[in-house]
């Protein structure tokens, strides 16, 4: 089946992004954008007939340059006067469900392989409940540094630098895991594109009634979504298209909850009880977890005031309203042809548009030997 990659190199993949709103250059791309159908969040950025342009990706402890891509067309962006841009840290997934959570980048090919930190027994705990451990945040650092001692690569200004790295690392007062990596990706991307794009984390935006709203129609319109949601995952599918997502499941919900007692978070599905409709999930530890949604008209609300409910992949459903544009990646792409479907023709919403940021894929040219923004950093180079 057909990447990304593939449909940037044909124009026939070209035309078809194109068609669904995907556009590859930054003019066309600017030039759809329109002030988002809510001005939440440009109010919050000060500029409220202001167009804002959404990225968005899990907090990383390194990053390679498919992510890096995202922060450039961003400190792109900025510079244009009448846009806003705006980060989204998705701190709500798994620590274990992506390696760069907790692996570094660099160094790779090591015999006792990639250097980690993830915390003791936090796996599928999001990264906003691990709590992280401060000997195995030291014993990565000083693997980085064996590691760089041991590298073949001799470059001026390293041992100052790791030095400074190491810091973050021995003195961090952060207490969960997606709060020290976003201290980590702020230095490495002040150091080495001296540029942060403000930014808000997606657990921030959850008690939002404009998102709890939306979240709400999505609910109410469950079966339409599913329905509409497989068949687009078909089509793409029928055009040797990889979609990204799978089809839904008829008891699908696009919710999760983590366990109040081992931090597990937990896919919640629909159930039916007579009139009753609710959102029930089960923990390996034992518990069961069962939220009552309504009967005709359903909500979230009692399952929203735990704080400890997140929304999956379908999230950029229900900011669409509150941004102009997305800056999109290899896979994001193009499962959000996927939820543009759902939008259009359940929701009755228009997508905003999609911009594929340029130098997706890394060239080993005057980014340093390394796929890793922390050996960048290292290195001393700078973007």
């Amino acid at each position: 089946m057909q990447e990304l990659s593939d449909l940037l190199d044909s124009k026939a993949g070209l035309d078809y992004l194109k068609s669904e709103g995907v556009f590859v250059s930054q003019q066309h791309f600017k030039d759809q954008l329109q002030a988002p159908a809510k001005n939440d969040l440009t109010e919050d950025l000060g500029g409220e007939d202001a167009k804002l342009v959404c990225s968005g990706q899990q907090v990383y402890i390194d990053y390679r340059q498919s992510v890096l891509s995202k922060f450039e067309a961003l400190r792109d962006i900025a510079q244009v006067d009448d846009l806003l841009s705006l980060f989204l840290w998705v701190d709500t997934d798994r620590s274990g469900a992506d390696s760069l959570t907790t692996k570094f980048a660099w160094p790779n090919g090591r015999k006792k392989g990639p250097i980690t930190i993830l915390p003791p027994g936090t796996r599928e705990v999001e990264t906003r409940f691990s709590a992280i451990d401060s000997s195995v945040l030291v014993g990565a650092a000083d693997q980085l540094w064996t590691s760089l001692r041991q590298s073949d690569e001799r470059v001026d200004g390293a041992k100052e630098r790791y030095k400074n790295f190491r810091s973050i690392f021995v003195d961090s007062e952060h207490t969960s895991l997606s709060a020290f990596n976003l201290q980590v990706s702020e230095f490495l991307l002040s150091n080495v594109y001296d540029y942060v794009p403000r930014s808000v984390s997606l657990s921030a935006l959850l008690g939002r009634t404009t998102i709890l709203q939306d979240v709400d129609i999505f609910v109410n319109c469950i079966v339409d979504v599913i329905k509409v949601f497989n068949e687009a995952v078909g089509s793409l599918i029928g055009n040797n298209i990889n979609p990204q997502v799978k089809p839904l499941l008829q008891a699908y919900l696009p919710l999760f909850y983590s366990c109040d007692d081992d931090g597990r978070r937990l896919r919640l599905f629909r159930q039916i009880e007579g009139s009753d409709h609710f959102a029930l999930g089960r923990c390996k530890c034992g518990r069961q977890f069962k939220f009552h949604l309504g009967q005709g008209q359903l909500s979230i609300a009692e399952l929203a005031l735990t704080n400890r409910w997140s929304p999956d992949v379908c999230f950029p459903v229900f900011i669409n309203d509150l941004v102009s544009g997305f800056v999109a990646g290899k896979s994001s792409t193009l499962y959000l042809i996927v939820m543009n479907a759902v939008l259009r023709k359940v929701l009755g919403k228009t997508p905003v548009p999609i911009l594929i940021p340029q130098y997706l894929e890394y060239q080993n040219t005057n980014n340093g030997q390394f796929d890793s923004l922390l050996y960048r950093y290292l290195a001393g180079i700078d973007r």
